[in-house]
């Protein structure tokens, strides 16, 4: 396999943080007063395995979009998950992206789709995941919340974006554009505002000629939104870039002092990287999709040959080979049927899926907002009903 490499696109956040470097020096007391740890936890924290692949001269960020969630408490779903990598010694750029619809063992949960570990126990269990499946070594986390995107493109003055004729179609007829009065979408290049860019990123169920369907169409138009909103963010002058890093960062979750996160911004302007490498996984011929307990659309994947690329990647471990023919490729796939039925869900797990197939309903008008809060009530029902009867 061939790693593609591509003008800087990196998560908007950086990319921002990273313009704004030459100028924070006159925005320290910002800077102090925005950077946000809302939990309290670092990753150094967490419990994973003492064998963890890792480089003394990389350091890999995990960076989370998530949904917030539509239940009181709940963490949300995490729609988009990439590990944004700097390698000091190679003077290397690179961003994983990792598919959210990868069956994965979730420690404590059973299996599931990745971006359900988030939602069971935030960014702490989301890297145990990502540790335990793949066996790589996360020094620092980033959260956004969608609402920040959305924030960000309206202040740059919206993001240049062609719609096909089925997603505008889609988009002014569902409630991915969360705000009715945008929902006047149209065909063809144009310039969409916060919520509906942040709409457009988000859709999944509709083919789209370049980037596909699925979860392979919603991480194009994410790309899509990211280089849009990078182009827009570059046209402005420093200082207005720094107002927006700032601003943006007092909605970030992160476990990045002021002063670490100022001193990794300065060594990447130093490091004078114009590109960066990409990678997606499942890599092309390492996974199949199908269906996991009963009804669950999921990527099964070949775990030796994902693990095997993000060592190289990640970590300059090994040498850059054709991993799905070394590995296998699709018929070293571990299926449902591969797993014991006793490691598959924990009722947690079952009422978490309830709710976000909820809030993927109320999204695209499958039910009403009342019939999705009603049936919230009753899962939240069976969840107290569990706590009193253990107790």
């Amino acid at each position: 396999m061939k790693i593609k490499k591509f003008k800087i696109i990196l998560s908007l956040f950086l990319i921002i943080g990273i313009a704004a470097g030459g100028v924070l020096g006159y925005y320290d007391a910002r800077l102090e007063a925005a950077v946000n740890n809302k939990n309290g936890s670092t990753l150094t924290d967490v419990k994973v395995d003492d064998n963890l692949t890792f480089n003394k001269n990389v350091i890999n960020i995990l960076l989370v979009g998530s949904d917030h969630g539509a239940i009181k408490g709940d963490h949300g779903r995490s729609d988009s998950i990439i590990i944004a990598t700097v390698n000091f010694k190679t003077k290397e750029l690179k961003l994983t992206s990792l598919m959210r619809d990868m069956y994965v063992e979730i420690p404590g949960h059973g299996h599931n789709k990745l971006n359900a570990a988030y939602a069971f126990g935030g960014v702490e269990l989301l890297y145990q995941t990502i540790a335990k499946n793949f066996g790589i070594k996360i020094d620092k986390y980033c959260v956004v919340d969608f609402s920040t995107f959305e924030k960000v493109i309206n202040k740059v003055g919206g993001v240049e974006i062609s719609l096909e004729e089925k997603e505008a179609k889609y988009l002014n007829t569902t409630n991915y554009i969360s705000k009715k009065k945008y929902r006047n979408v149209k065909v063809g290049k144009q310039t969409l505002n916060g919520n509906q860019a942040l709409g457009y990123a988000r859709v999944r169920y509709v083919v789209s000629k370049k980037y596909g369907d699925g979860d392979f169409g919603r991480t194009g138009r994410q790309r899509a939104v990211l280089q849009a909103a990078l182009n827009k963010v570059l046209q402005q002058s420093p200082t207005k870039i720094a107002d927006i890093a700032l601003d943006s960062l007092a909605d970030v979750s992160t476990d990045m002092s002021a002063k670490y996160l100022k001193s990794l911004v300065l060594k990447v302007v130093q490091m004078g990287t114009t590109e960066i490498d990409q990678m997606r996984v499942p890599l092309e011929g390492t996974y199949k999709m199908g269906r996991a307990q009963s009804n669950m659309f999921v990527f099964f994947i070949n775990f030796s040959a994902n693990k095997a690329a993000m060592n190289y990647f990640l970590f300059d471990k090994g040498s850059e080979k054709d991993w799905a023919k070394e590995y296998g490729g699709i018929s070293s796939v571990e299926s449902d049927d591969d797993i014991p039925e006793h490691h598959h869900l924990t009722q947690q797990a079952v009422v978490h899926h309830i709710q976000h197939l909820v809030q993927e309903a109320a999204i695209s008008r499958k039910v009403t907002a009342q019939q999705a809060a009603a049936i919230r009530l009753i899962v939240q029902g069976l969840q107290l009903r569990e706590v009193q009867k253990n107790v």
